[in-house]
């Protein structure tokens, strides 16, 4: 963290603290501390909007945290060929990458205006009898879960701020060191374990919030990555059993609509919300960022997500380009962004239940089959390793969620990413602590091999 971070931060604060309409008292947000603004329950909800809102701006979901690791991955590529995106296609990535800088800076701000809430709703007068508040505490532990995990996955050891910054912060108190990966993912874990608290389910007014089977969905995650498989298959078929949930019987009507009953977790999008990537990645639209041919290659004979996830079209020269398929709802640019949805769940539990067991039983085939069959694609059978079977399972869930920012974490944490993608080393499964930081900061140390 830095002065820089903190400038970030303070700009994430004040427009958490602006961002809603109900939010009537105009007074100069300079005369306002944080502790001050949280003053009852409508305060506290006019934060956490600003909280979710952080996470879909243009250097976080609404597009970075696409695109980079989609290049990673050898799904994407860039109209011009610039050397900031190409670099994470080439996994040589520079120490002074803008991206890599822009990311961390917002997830570092999703992290503080998280901090705000968690440290000063519970001081609101009555907060210990007031399940409101309390819920949007634990929502506010699901979005600092959320972007502490996208932090350890990128770049491993991370500086665990787990108070909010403030104009009182001091230059002293920033030049932190980072936290070992364990650190970071007990941290995690611990946040969303208050989470589960949250009620079951999200619905109506309440759709693109956190919930209880949401909070689930990504411990069993987290779980994957530590290698705690047994919990991870349990909240995972907890998840599964959970009603008001399944798979749609069309793949493509998880992103030509909003909030399907597959999804968990899902960003929302609206005019004065606008998702960045959907405008640049369309072929009526900015035409920046194209889906890469060899990514056909990845599909079986026959699936029907292939068609739909990378498809066809003319771009303004008249030239047949192939594009990113999930994302054209681009007039206007408000498509959603599902972070957590069901058919990840039956993947999550497929690895984790076989690794638990050390057996593909018929349980583990039936949550991998069921992503199968949806896709019009053969069901397996057993007879196979375990170590077999997770090849397998990465195969599948970097079919059924290409573009979503997921295949190269998982190549990563199973160490099939040099195999499959051709990364030279481990050491390039993280990537560089953005430079600006490193010079501001004396106390943070580079990654080994940059």
């Amino acid at each position: 963290m830095n002065k820089k971070i903190i400038l970030h931060l303070c700009l994430a604060l004040v427009a958490t603290l602006w961002s809603c309409d109900d939010f009537i008292d105009k007074q100069p947000i300079d005369q306002l501390s944080q502790a001050t603004f949280f003053a009852d329950e409508p305060t506290t909800r006019t934060a956490i909007i600003g909280a979710y809102r952080s996470l879909t701006t243009s250097f976080s979901y609404g597009q970075a945290f696409i695109v980079v690791p989609e290049f990673a991955a050898g799904h994407m590529e860039h109209i011009s060929g610039f050397p900031e995106y190409v670099e994470y296609s080439n996994f040589a990535i520079r120490i002074d990458n803008p991206w890599s800088l822009n990311m961390w800076t917002a997830f570092y701000a999703s992290i503080n205006a998280s901090n705000n809430i968690i440290a000063y709703a519970p001081e609101i007068e009555g907060f210990v009898n007031n399940t409101a508040i309390q819920n949007l505490v634990r929502e506010a532990q699901f979005i600092r879960a959320l972007a502490y995990f996208n932090l350890v996955r990128g770049w491993g050891q991370v500086p665990l701020i787990l108070e909010p910054t403030s104009e009182q912060t001091t230059s002293a108190d920033l030049r932190v060191s980072r936290n070992a990966v364990e650190e970071v993912y007990a941290a995690i874990i611990s946040d969303l374990q208050g989470a589960v608290a949250l009620p079951l389910t999200a619905s109506g007014s309440q759709k693109g919030r956190a919930s209880g089977i949401a909070a689930r969905a990504l411990l069993a995650k987290v779980y994957l990555y530590t290698g705690d498989y047994g919990q991870a298959a349990q909240l995972a078929e907890e998840v599964l059993e959970t009603g008001g949930y399944g798979l749609v019987e069309n793949f493509e009507d998880v992103w030509l609509g909003e909030n399907s009953e597959e999804s968990l977790f899902e960003l929302q999008f609206d005019q004065q919300t606008p998702n960045s990537f959907v405008q640049n990645a369309n072929p009526a639209s900015r035409q920046e960022f194209f889906a890469r041919e060899s990514a056909l290659e990845i599909f079986e004979e026959g699936d029907s997500r292939r068609d739909f996830t990378l498809r066809r079209a003319e771009d303004n020269t008249g030239a047949e380009r192939l594009y990113v398929g999930k994302y054209r709802n681009f007039n206007p640019p408000a498509q959603n962004i599902p972070v957590l949805r069901l058919a990840e769940v039956y993947l999550i539990h497929a690895e984790a239940l076989a690794r638990s067991s050390n057996t593909i039983s018929q349980a583990v085939l039936n949550s991998l089959n069921a992503i199968r069959q949806r896709a019009g694609l053969d069901p397996l059978s057993g007879g196979t390793s375990v170590e077999e079977f997770v090849r397998t399972v990465q195969e599948e869930k970097r079919r059924e969620m290409m573009f979503e920012s997921e295949a190269w974490f998982d190549l990563c944490r199973t160490g099939l990413a040099t195999e499959v993608l051709g990364v030279p080393s481990s050491q390039r499964f993280v990537f560089p602590i953005p430079q600006l930081e490193l010079d501001l900061n004396p106390n943070l140390d580079q990654n080994t091999g940059y």
